[in-house]
C-alpha cells in the first residue's frame, strides 16, 4: 500500500535522488554532475533545515519508492506586483519501477493540500523543455505554461 508522509530524512530523499541525478547528468553533462552521496545529503540536510522547504515521501509499505521537494515562497509586494505566496516544486522522483502507477500523482496531490493549508492558491514547476515526457505529465495533472525561459551561449 503506497502511503505519502512528510519527512527531514536527507538520507533517504539523497538515495531516491540517485536515480534521476544521473539521469540529468547524462543528458546535460555541462550542467548537472554525477551523483555523489555525501555531496547530495549534504545539499539536502542544508536545505530541509530551511523552515520554508517541505520534503514528502512515497512509501510502498515501508520501501522509500519517491519524493516531492518543494518549497514555500512569499513574494514581496513591490512598484511592479502585489504581495504573493507560492509553493514552488524543485523536484519530483519516483523510482522507475513504480512510474505509471499514481505515486507522483499522489506526490502532487500533497503538495496541493500543503497549498491549501497555507492559503496559497498557485503551485510553481519547471522541467527541461526537451523532456516531452515531464511536458505531457504534468499538463496531464492540470499545470499551464505561462512562462518560457530562453538562453543564448556565447
Amino acid at each position: 500500500m503506497i502511503s505519502i508522509v512528510e519527512t527531514k530524512d536527507y538520507k533517504i530523499i539523497s538515495k531516491l535522488n540517485e536515480e534521476v541525478q544521473n539521469l540529468h547528468a547524462r543528458l546535460h553533462p555541462e550542467v548537472f554532475k554525477a551523483y555523489n552521496n555525501e555531496a547530495i545529503e549534504l545539499e539536502f540536510k542544508n536545505f530541509l533545515s530551511d523552515p520554508n522547504c517541505k520534503c514528502f515521501l512515497a512509501k510502498n509499505d515501508e520501501s522509500a519508492i519517491g519524493y516531492i521537494f518543494c518549497f514555500i515562497r512569499a513574494i514581496n509586494e513591490n512598484a511592479f506586483h502585489y504581495s504573493f505566496k507560492t509553493i514552488y516544486i524543485d523536484q519530483l522522483t519516483v523510482l522507475e519501477k513504480y512510474r505509471r502507477s499514481g505515486v507522483g500523482k499522489l506526490l502532487l496531490e500533497q503538495v496541493e493540500h500543503l497549498a491549501k493549508e497555507h492559503s496559497i492558491e498557485k503551485i510553481e514547476l519547471d522541467h527541461w523543455s526537451s523532456n516531452d515526457v515531464a511536458a505531457r505529465y504534468f499538463r496531464k495533472n492540470g499545470y499551464q505554461l505561462y512562462k518560457e525561459r530562453l538562453f543564448k551561449l556565447i
